[in-house]
């Protein structure tokens, strides 16, 4: 009894799509839409779901540190390797990311550290301190475990 409940209870909620309006005042689901050439299933930029929409062009260079960049613009220098993809994958526009090398903090012994600009930080800076310390505190549990482990798994006692 309990399973053909839900069995209805589906097939009621399936058929209450055909009646409750979407947000354009049409009913969400009407039986034009279970048809494979049906207008709603084509995509954004206008060809069906089942057509290609072509190729993309992508540029590929390793940048100064030997690191593999990829983009949808040309590098600068010329250099590097244009791929063409499928036009059916998702892409996105290379970001700007200049201004994660130009900044980085000059003091201290980790020289290497990028500065965070002033009001781009989510911890107050009366906070920062119980946060570091919390977070030590955290990797020596996670240290204590590990030999825990580490004797367990050696058989020593």
């Amino acid at each position: 009894m309990l399973i053909k409940a839900m069995i209805f209870i589906l097939l009621a909620a399936f058929a209450g799509l055909f009646f409750v309006a979407g947000p354009n005042g049409e009913p969400i689901l009407a039986l034009d839409d279970l048809k494979p050439d049906s207008p709603r299933l084509e995509s954004s930029s206008g060809t069906s779901a089942g057509t290609s929409a072509g190729t993309t062009k992508v540029y590929k260079w390793q940048d100064e540190n030997g690191v593999w960049q990829f983009s949808n613009q040309p590098v600068d220098e010329g250099q590097g390797e244009v791929l063409e993809l499928d036009g059916n994958i998702n892409t996105m526009p290379a970001t700007d990311t200049s201004i994660l090398n130009s900044k980085r903090a000059s003091s201290g012994p980790r020289s290497s550290v990028m500065s965070i600009p002033a009001g781009l930080t989510t911890v107050p800076g009366d906070k920062v301190q119980e946060m570091m310390n919390t977070v030590n505190n955290l990797q020596q549990s996670v240290d204590d475990r590990k030999a825990d482990m580490d004797k367990m798994t050696s058989g020593k006692n």
